[in-house]
């Protein structure tokens, strides 16, 4: 099934394109002649989500509680430009594949969304390359995006395979599940998805692959993949679960935040801003 899983993904014409405003945006951040400037007036001709914007610009992800921001630039210049491109993805990816039909999409884009917070509070501990730092957010948002593609791509096969392998109950990962019937799994599916259809860039490709890679504290140095890994773990511990729940190992997140050096008060307060913070998505994940 594998080759025509592939096939498909390859030639389907069907399959849903990044959101115009995406796309224009991933054009700017390419052109070397473009400016904040530029990025403002794209998003500005969009009022809905400049409305969205201002209003995550003021939640306690990003500094919210201090002075109330009431207007798209001084949004921007609380987020940060490339913050604010990510929070367009945010806004806008959800819409791309519409109602799923084996799962509860709010869920899923929701625990997404912590797994993108817990992934910059790490990466910012841990990492020192700034790219790999600036694509932690994104990558932590896009981790699972091939369980949204296996279900647009074939709904009827993926709705009964997580029926009837009964994910919650087994022993097994779910990508081991998934490459035991389909020959594909959904970090693969995923990237590959992402990279010939949605152009991220090469950094989110290799965490989405490879998010699976549980962090073994061997010397070397901690990779983004294995952050969204922890970060996935610790969304999942503390009840920002994903609507597919699945055997995973619960020590990576634990292993990763005690290298980092976080407290459990710490890492007590990171949960409780991702739940606080996820309640203003409500209206954009449930539209």
């Amino acid at each position: 099934m594998r080759k025509e899983i592939l096939r498909s993904l390859e030639e389907n014409g069907s399959l849903p394109p990044l959101p115009k405003v995406l796309l224009e945006l991933q054009k700017m951040v390419q052109d070397p002649d473009c400016n904040a400037d530029d990025i403002y007036r794209l998003i500005q001709a969009d009022p809905v989500l400049t409305g969205r914007l201002i209003t995550l610009s003021n939640t306690v992800f990003f500094g919210g509680g201090r002075e109330k921001i009431d207007t798209l630039q001084n949004a921007i210049v609380r987020l940060g430009v490339k913050m604010a491109i990510d929070l367009c993805y945010c806004v806008e990816a959800p819409k791309a594949f519409g109602k799923t039909k084996s799962f509860n999409q709010a869920h899923f884009w929701k625990h997404s969304l912590a797994v993108a917070h817990l992934s910059r509070i790490l990466a910012n501990i841990l990492i020192d390359d700034p790219d790999i730092l600036e694509a932690s957010f994104l990558s932590g948002l896009m981790h699972d995006i091939g369980i949204l593609v296996f279900d647009y791509l074939n709904p009827g096969d993926y709705g009964e395979f997580l029926i009837a392998k009964d994910i919650s109950d087994s022993d097994l990962t779910m990508e081991v599940l998934e490459r035991s019937v389909f020959g594909i799994d959904h970090q693969e599916l995923g990237m590959v998805f992402v990279r010939k259809w949605w152009k991220l860039p090469e950094n989110v490709l290799d965490a989405i692959a490879d998010h699976h890679d549980e962090y073994i504290d061997d010397g070397r140095s901690v990779t983004l993949a294995q952050i969204i890994n922890a970060a996935n773990d610790l969304a999942n511990k503390y009840q920002i679960s994903h609507p597919i729940m699945c055997h995973h190992k619960e020590s990576s997140g634990e292993s990763l935040t005690k290298k980092a050096g976080i407290t459990g008060q710490e890492l007590d307060e990171f949960i409780d801003q991702a739940k606080t913070g996820l309640t203003v998505f409500d209206n954009i994940f449930d539209d």
